[in-house]
């Protein structure tokens, strides 16, 4: 059985992988109603990954340098990957929708 440890660190790995789709969701998939949906669960996952970034970064000035420390080595890296890697999924899944809506 995985530690605590062990869990945190393959989630952070999995969360830094750019390609590593959402369970159900299928990147050479045909159909442009889900290409539709996947942009719109991107969106939302972008908006709040970026949401929370910018949340804990108002409150790390104010925090004492131990925590400070702590959540800008930490928990902003975190934060930064998983908004890169919905950013390029997002932009993944809106090229693929485009293409299908182009399509005759």
């Amino acid at each position: 059985m995985a530690s605590r440890k062990e869990e945190a660190a393959d989630a952070a790995i999995a969360g830094a992988d750019l390609e590593r789709p959402l369970a159900g969701e299928d990147p050479g998939s045909d159909s442009l109603g889900e290409a539709q949906r996947w942009v719109a669960v991107y969106h939302h996952l972008v908006e709040l990954e970026q949401h929370l970034f910018d949340t804990l970064a108002f409150h790390i000035p104010t925090m004492p340098d131990s925590a400070k420390r702590e959540a800008e080595e930490t928990n902003l890296p975190v934060l930064s990957t998983q908004l890169e890697r919905f950013r390029h999924r997002l932009a993944y899944w809106q090229k693929r929708r485009d293409e299908l809506e182009a399509q005759p």
